[in-house]
């Protein structure tokens, strides 16, 4: 075998991936059109189109090194990222609920794993201004191996999430090539397999984050409301070191509500800068007036606009309130998945799901079984959608 073992390895759910954090597209100033036109930030490169591809039906009938430069991949087939390889004519669709689709034998899973290689050339130019590049892959299920210009980046598994890559080091300025290695099965199998169809391959959005060298990496942003005023409260942490940092939010008329600058936080190791930001007579989120605030975060080199709904909900006597009133959830199921494009359902897909669900009249909706693709959970919070997680 070619690749390491980490398939089986219940230890190795990520190898090489940056650690978890939120969800933001940054770019060089303000964008306040980054839910619905993410590509319009000049720090971020899609990576989506056709690649070259090859299926194996088990992984041990691949015993070339795919991923090196000058590999002759002229007899590779082609397919579309994002997609799903049963989807364009390579092994078959299959539905399962309670059974596993294979025999259990955790965390081992059949020798005859099918995988599918994938290749595809970018240009790159480093940025004097963002010279960090990361590697973003959204969904790959169930499983992935990832190469560029023959050098191993990484594995990661957890089909529904994001994977983050430094790959600074990796890239040279010009003509770069990308290798990935998807497999059918992983260990990880066992605990996603539940009532729904399997489908596998790269099938959300690929891309790279042009970043500074040194930025912000995560935050937190938490509301309390305290009779007519709110607090927003932002919890940071940067990569290295921390940078000039000023955040500022607006109401929805574009009018400025406050600006801070965040300080040291000695008690928060994991987020050890904070910043919070009063508000008097506060407009509140609901359901059916999803009032949103604009918050922005300024560095040297970068800033990241994100968006925030002030609510206060809460259970007594068996009812759940939000803002003092009690409501009923009125929800539907919905599965991140398409008759004709299976798990790749894109953010025209998802924006028409959601409209529908809207106009007639739910007010929630429950993510069957698994992490829905990010910008889902912004467009929740801008159409007014309580999100109930099955995980």
């Amino acid at each position: 075998m070619i690749i390491p073992h980490y398939y089986e390895d219940p230890h190795s759910l990520h190898v090489g991936t940056m650690p978890n954090r939120a969800y933001y597209i940054p770019a060089s100033q303000r964008s306040d059109a980054l839910v619905e036109h993410r590509e319009t930030s000049d720090r971020f490169q899609l990576l989506n189109g056709s690649w070259k591809f090859r299926y194996y039906a088990s992984i041990y009938d691949l015993q070339d090194a795919f991923y090196e430069v000058g590999y002759d991949a002229s007899s590779f087939d082609s397919i579309p990222v994002p997609s799903v390889w049963q989807n364009h004519g390579y092994d078959h669709h299959q539905y399962t609920n309670i059974r596993y689709p294979f025999p259990a034998d955790p965390p081992y899973v059949p020798k005859e794993d099918p995988c599918g290689a994938y290749l595809y050339d970018f240009t790159y130019q480093k940025d004097a201004a963002a010279p960090r590049a990361f590697l973003n892959f959204e969904g790959v299920a169930s499983c992935f191996y990832v190469w560029l210009n023959g050098q191993f980046v990484g594995y990661s598994q957890v089909a529904h999430s994001t994977s983050e890559f430094d790959v600074t080091k990796f890239l040279q300025d010009g003509t770069n090539h990308l290798a990935v290695l998807v497999l059918k099965w992983c260990d990880g199998s066992y605990m996603e397999d539940q009532d729904m169809f399997r489908m596998n391959g790269i099938f959300r959005d690929v891309y790279l984050l042009h970043r500074p060298e040194q930025c912000i990496e995560d935050y937190f942003i938490t509301t309390d409301i305290h009779g007519s005023t709110a607090e927003v409260a932002v919890r940071l942490r940067y990569y290295d070191s921390a940078v000039a940092n000023r955040i500022t939010l607006y109401d929805a008329a574009g009018t400025m509500v406050g600006s801070v600058t965040p300080v040291e936080a000695q008690d928060d190791a994991a987020f050890p800068y904070h910043a919070e930001i009063t508000i008097v007579d506060p407009t509140l989120w609901n359901a059916e007036q999803p009032y949103l605030y604009t918050l922005v975060l300024d560095t040297p080199c970068e800033t990241i606009t994100d968006r925030v709904g002030i609510r206060e909900v809460h259970v007594a006597n068996n009812q759940i309130y939000v803002n003092g009133q009690s409501i009923k959830f009125h929800g539907v199921n919905r599965h991140e998945s398409d008759p004709v494009t299976g798990y790749a359902v894109g953010f025209e897909q998802t924006k028409k799901d959601l409209l529908m669900i809207k106009k007639h009249n739910f007010n929630a909706i429950r993510t069957s079984h698994y992490p829905d693709v990010p910008y889902f959970y912004q467009l929740c919070d801008q159409y007014g959608f309580f999100v109930i997680d099955e995980a």
